[in-house]
């Protein structure tokens, strides 16, 4: 509990004065409300006290007078209290907004092990359900709060006066609130437990929803649509079921609080209407009580409310703050080296093994390359080509052994400057919604036009965008549904070429280029950029004319570095993964 309060108030402090401005407006709004039963009580007892003594006001109408212009007064304030409402709205999408741009920001500084654990419809349900929306984190931490304290300011306010009028009274109004109390505390866990139990079947559909839609061409290529209906219907029955609970639970305690507080306001207008028929009290006396009582029904119910909500909404916090304290292998708290270019990288007896998985997929790998050379990565299917790659872009750490650039730790570089010197192709290309043109300027502001046409001529997509009818300006779809597999990866090879790399990692490429327009691509680096060194993935082994040295990765995933000639004399399993090759050629 206490770490979820402070939770709320280090939210409060970053919104401080709408806050601020928030508490000016509840205490106005329930002193508004509050004042117009207590002048309509001086009304009527002035009005009875006239008819009962009317030689003590020889000008009746003045004093009616005063108390008109105190309702003319109160008609006014409610012109400004009117604006509460819109006001609160307003800084429940501020919360909302805020908080949805604070987590995000974590979720870019997460590693490979997090989008493992955590799937895609899982994190967007974190960031839009549990945060938007009743009874959410945004709605709770100002409309849910607010409202019970404005509820507070009224039955706060309303028990002063009641309490100065007649205490008997006032005591059986309140009589119904240690019930309530009571009754939360003995449900709070069940609407905990029930809340968090809803919240983890939204994500389950939108894990559904997220796997049906991004593999839809896999789904009817293989006539699977009545299989993800079956699994997209047990996922909504799932939270359908949890719905219910939540909705029986709901209207149960909801039913209970108002017939506690119904039972008490029988007995208060029963007890009251007694007194003021015995004198005891006035009539403006007995309104009075009737009017506050009335007012205060549904704030004695907002109250628990209040802590029902926090029970809800604790919930999302927990869900947020799950996904931010995931812990990443990558240190933010100290200083970074920054790189301004590459000379040299070395792998240094490094080894890495996957979350989850007992044995590494690379051990004791050394090599250097240095500016301008070319890498070739070879290796059988699974050897740990692809993780080579991910660890020299810093996607991945290694578990053991280190990774310098300039002789320079990767755990003491800042990653960001090493990035921005990296051109990356990988191998499942990845566009975004928009065209053509924005897919390659994505990591790029400050290139020119001419940096541009330059990307798209090296990468052989200069005359496939002249056969578009929107040129540049095509839209390549979600996922890049738009445009065939070869013009995606030629795409994504234009996006890392216009950053002007001083190394480029192209991940098994060869895919999307014939040999014709590979040699063309390597003719075009060579000339564009003469000291740009290379790492290359590829199953075709006529690439091997465009490499300077090979680093083969065994089946036990120890690296060998060499010339083709030294490797193929000086290392059996590389001489018999070629014969392999070209048997299969």
């Amino acid at each position: 509990m206490n770490k979820h309060l402070k939770w709320v108030v280090n939210q409060w402090i970053a919104q401080k004065w709408f806050v601020l401005i928030m508490v000016f407006f509840t205490i106005i709004s329930s002193a508004v409300a509050l004042a117009y039963p207590f002048v309509f009580k001086k009304l009527i007892d002035l009005m009875s006290d006239i008819l009962s003594n009317p030689a003590k006001y020889p000008a009746p109408m003045q004093e009616v007078k005063k108390i008109i212009l105190v309702f003319l007064a109160i008609g006014l304030a409610e012109i400004v209290t009117g604006f509460y409402p819109s006001f609160r709205a307003m800084l429940n999408l501020r919360f909302e907004h805020s908080l949805r741009m604070f987590y995000f920001k974590f979720l870019t500084r997460k590693d490979y092990r997090f989008f493992q654990i955590f799937r895609t419809g899982d994190i967007v349900t974190r960031l839009t359900d549990d945060i938007s929306d009743y009874p959410k984190i945004s709605w709770f931490l100002c409309s849910g709060i607010f409202r019970a304290f404005d509820s507070f300011c009224i039955i706060s306010f309303s028990l002063i006066v009641m309490f100065s009028l007649n205490w008997r009274l006032t005591l059986l109004s309140i009589a119904s609130l240690p019930g309530m109390m009571l009754i939360f505390y003995l449900t709070s866990d069940k609407v905990y437990k029930n809340f968090e139990a809803n919240q983890k079947a939204i994500s389950e559909i939108n894990n559904q929803l997220e796997l049906s839609f991004s593999g839809i061409r896999i789904v009817k290529a293989f006539v699977s649509e009545h299989k993800y209906n079956r699994f997209f219907d047990t996922a909504l029955a799932k939270r359908f079921k949890t719905e219910m609970n939540m909705i029986k639970l709901n209207t149960i305690l909801h039913m209970i609080w108002n017939y506690i507080d119904y039972i008490a306001q029988i007995g208060v207008i029963m007890f009251g209407g007694y007194m003021a028929v015995k004198g005891q009290i006035s009539i403006g006396t007995f309104f009075l009580f009737y009017t506050y009582l009335s007012m205060m029904i549904y704030p004695l119910l907002d109250l628990p409310q209040l802590f029902l909500s926090g029970k809800q909404a604790f919930v999302n916090i927990d869900r947020l703050n799950e996904i931010k304290e995931f812990p990443t292998q990558i240190r933010e708290d100290r200083q970074r080296i920054p790189l301004e270019e590459f000379c040299e990288l070395s792998f240094d007896n490094v080894s890495f093994t996957y979350h989850g998985k007992a044995e590494p997929v690379i051990r004791n790998c050394s090599f250097n390359l240095k500016r301008g050379e070319k890498l070739l990565i070879l290796g059988s299917t699974g050897c740990g080509k692809t993780t080579i790659a991910n660890l020299i872009s810093g996607l991945l750490l290694p578990c053991e052994g280190q990774i310098l650039m300039n002789g320079i730790p990767m755990d003491n570089l800042d990653l960001n400057t090493w990035r921005e010197i990296i051109g990356f192709v990988p191998q499942d290309p990845v566009l975004f919604s928009g065209t053509i043109k924005e897919n390659v300027h994505f990591a790029t502001e400050d290139k020119t036009h001419q940096d541009y046409q330059k990307a798209i001529r090296i990468s052989q997509l200069d005359s496939e965008i002249d056969s578009f009818p929107d040129k540049d300006e095509t839209i390549v779809g979600q996922r890049g549904l738009g445009v065939s597999g070869g013009q995606k990866q030629r795409i994504t090879i234009a996006r890392a070429l216009i950053k002007q790399p001083q190394l480029l990692i192209l991940d098994d490429i060869t895919a999307s280029l014939d040999a014709e327009n590979e040699e063309k691509l390597w003719q075009e680096l060579n000339r564009a950029y003469p000291n740009l060194a290379a790492v290359m993935i590829s199953h075709r082994l006529s690439t091997l004319r465009y490499t300077d040295s090979i680093l083969y990765i065994d089946k036990q995933g120890h690296c060998h570095k060499g010339t083709h000639e030294e490797l193929v004399f000086a290392n059996e399993e590389y001489h018999d993964f070629l014969h392999e090759h070209l048997k299969k050629d």
